[in-house]
C-alpha cells in the first residue's frame, strides 16, 4: 500500500517527466516522441511508487540535468523533502546542485541557502552557521537579510545571546530604527535574557547594563520591567521598585499578575499597606483579574479576618467566576461542623485537581499551553507571546 505522504514526491517526478518530455519534443520536433523520455525517469518514478525513495532521488538526480531551466524543479524536490522532514535527503538534492558549474552565481546563492535550511532541519547548526555566514559577506542584500535572520534564531536556539544581538544589529544593513518591530522586540529579550543570566550570578551591574539596552530596543519591554522591578527590590529600593513595576498595567495589562508578588513585597518593606490596598483597588478597577482579587482578599483577611475575606470573594465571583478565586473561598471557610469542613476540603481537593489539569499559559501566536510562563514559546518560537488564560479557569 503505498504511502500518502509520497504523493508530493509523485507530482514533482511528473514535473520531471513533463521536462524530459519537453526536451524530447524541442529536439526531435515531436509532441511526445517516446525516444525523447528517459528510461531513467520511469524507472525513478517506479521506485517512488514502491516506496524505495533513496533510489528514486538516486535516479531523479541522474535522469534530470542541472541548468537554468531545471532548477526549479531541483529545489522544489530538496524542499519538499525538508518540510516533510527528510532532511538528509534535501541535503543530497542541494549538495548536487552545489556541484554542477551551469549554474550563474544567483543559482548558487539559492542552493545554498536551501542547503543551509537543510542543516538547519537536520540540527546541523555548526554547518548551517558557517554557509550562512560565507553566504551573507557574497550575496544580495535580500539574501543577506535572510541569512542574518537565520543566523539570528541558530543563536537564539544555541542560547548565544551577544551574537543574537550583534547579527540583529547587522541585519539589513539598515539603521536600528529602521529594524520591523518583531526584531526590536526579538532584541530587547535577547538583552533580558543576560540580565536574567547575570541576576543569578548577583552581578547587579551587568544587570542594569543589559536591561538598559533592552530598553533602548523596545521600551514598553514588560520583561524589562520586571527584572528591573526585581533587581530594586533586591538592592533595597523599594520605591524605585514600585515606580518601575506599575508601568506594567500600561505596557501589557495581562502580565499585571506576573508583578503582584514584587509589589505587594515592595510596599511591605515599606509599611505602606494603606498605599498598597489602594493600588490594587485601582488595578481591580482598571484591570480585573482572579489574581488582583486574591491579593485584595489577603488584606482583607489581615484586617478582618477569613469571614470578611470570604464575603469579599464571593462577593466578585459573581461578576467574575474563576476556580483559583473558588479554590481561595473554600480555604477561607472556617465553620464548627466538622463534616461541613471535611466535605469543603474534598471539593478544595478537586478543585486543586482541575486546576493543575488544566493550562495556565497559552501562546497567542499558535495556542501551545502549558503551565509555566514561557518568554520563547517552544512551539512557534514567538517572543512575549505566551500570556496567563482569561477566564474561569485562569484569571
Amino acid at each position: 500500500m503505498i504511502d500518502w505522504g509520497l504523493i508530493p514526491l509523485v507530482f514533482v517526478a511528473i514535473a520531471i517527466g513533463y521536462w524530459l518530455g519537453w526536451r524530447g519534443h524541442k529536439k526531435k520536433q515531436q509532441a511526445l516522441a517516446r525516444s525523447g523520455l528517459d528510461s531513467r525517469y520511469f524507472q525513478g518514478l517506479n521506485y517512488l511508487l514502491n516506496e524505495e525513495p533513496d533510489a528514486a532521488i538516486d535516479t531523479f538526480i541522474e535522469a534530470l540535468e542541472v541548468n537554468s531551466e531545471t532548477l526549479e524543479t531541483h529545489l522544489a524536490l530538496g524542499n519538499l523533502l525538508r518540510k516533510r522532514g527528510e532532511a538528509g535527503r534535501a541535503i543530497r538534492i542541494h549538495q548536487n546542485l552545489l556541484a554542477r558549474p551551469s549554474l550563474s552565481p544567483l543559482q548558487l546563492q539559492q542552493a545554498q541557502l536551501e542547503l543551509a535550511r537543510d542543516y538547519i532541519k537536520a540540527g546541523l547548526l555548526d554547518r548551517a552557521e558557517s554557509l550562512l555566514q560565507e553566504l551573507a559577506e557574497s550575496a544580495s542584500q535580500a539574501t543577506r537579510d535572510i541569512c542574518l535572520e537565520h543566523l539570528a534564531e541558530i543563536y537564539r536556539d544555541e542560547r548565544e545571546w551577544e551574537k543574537a544581538i550583534h547579527t540583529v544589529d547587522l541585519l539589513g544593513g539598515r539603521r536600528f530604527a529602521k529594524l520591523p518591530l518583531k526584531w526590536r522586540v526579538a532584541q530587547a529579550h535577547f538583552c533580558c535574557e543576560l540580565a536574567d543570566e547575570a541576576l543569578e550570578r548577583s552581578d547587579y551591574l551587568s544587570v542594569r547594563r543589559h536591561l538598559k539596552q533592552a530598553f533602548s530596543y523596545d521600551k514598553e519591554s514588560v520583561r524589562a520591567s520586571l527584572l528591573l522591578g526585581d533587581l530594586e527590590h533586591r538592592l533595597g529600593h523599594h520605591r524605585e521598585a514600585i515606580k518601575v513595576l506599575k508601568r506594567i498595567p500600561e505596557q501589557d495589562p495581562t502580565y499585571i499578575p506576573e508583578s503582584l508578588s514584587l509589589v505587594i513585597a515592595s510596599y511591605e518593606a515599606l509599611g505602606k499597606l494603606g498605599d498598597l490596598k489602594k493600588y490594587l483597588n485601582q488595578l481591580l478597577e482598571e484591570h480585573p483579574s482572579s489574581s488582583v482579587i486574591l491579593s485584595l482578599a489577603e488584606r482583607v483577611n489581615q484586617e478582618q479576618g477569613e469571614v470578611a475575606a470570604a464575603g469579599f470573594i464571593g462577593d466578585h465571583l459573581q461578576s467574575r467566576p474563576s476556580l483559583k478565586a473558588v479554590g481561595r473561598l473554600l480555604e477561607f471557610q472556617n465553620g464548627t461542623n466538622t463534616r461541613l469542613k471535611e466535605n469543603l476540603g474534598l471539593v478544595k481537593q478537586l478543585i486543586d485537581q482541575l486546576m493543575v489539569a488544566r493550562s495556565t499559559y497559552t501562546c497567542q501566536s499558535c495556542g501551545f499551553s502549558g503551565n509555566q510562563l514561557h518568554w520563547l514559546c517552544p512551539s512557534c518560537k514567538s517572543w512575549g507571546s505566551t500570556k496567563a488564560v482569561r477566564g474561569a479557569e485562569g484569571e
